[in-house]
């Protein structure tokens, strides 16, 4: 299931790799940011800079990223996410004035960082898929960046 597809008019799109348990698992963890936060949690599609908004009195509050992971938060020294959604952050909080956060589910623990930050970028990605366009410039967060405000056995989650 590796590369990209041709679209019949000249164009490549990459493949999705989403999976129904993945997408069940983001949306427990948006209902335990909603929770938490007392707002509601609205799915973007998948084609939107990011997974959800965030939405308190019927107003968009804060662009969230979100992202489930299967080891234990303090296994890596950072979290990586793509150069391009840490642009996309800086330019939709240009736009909009609004936070853009990035929401993430370890096997043990629930944190959140911001996106409009100046982070360090490297060169990685998946090698699991034999996607060439899975390596690409990513941005490496700092497991310190990230304020834990939840455990996973506070809600459904369901670990890897």
């Amino acid at each position: 299931m590796g590369g990209q597809k041709e679209t019949g008019i000249g164009t490549m799109v990459r493949p999705t790799y989403e999976t129904q348990e993945h997408l069940k698992k983001e949306e427990e963890l948006a209902k335990f940011a909603a929770y938490k936060w007392n707002c509601e949690m609205r799915k973007q599609d998948k084609f939107n800079q990011f997974d959800y908004v965030a939405i308190n009195n019927g107003k968009v509050r804060a662009f969230v990223e979100l992202r489930c992971r299967s080891n234990e938060y303090n296994k890596y020294p950072t979290c990586f996410v793509t150069a391009n959604k840490i642009s996309s952050a800086f330019s939709m909080h240009q736009a909009t004035g609004l936070k853009i956060l990035f929401l993430v589910g370890w096997s043990d623990k629930i944190g959140v960082a911001n996106l409009v930050k100046q982070y360090p970028i490297t060169i990685g990605g998946r090698f699991d898929r034999n996607d060439k366009a899975d390596i690409e410039a990513l941005a490496e967060i700092p497991i310190s960046d990230f304020q834990i405000f939840g455990e996973v056995n506070e809600y459904t989650y369901s670990k890897v």
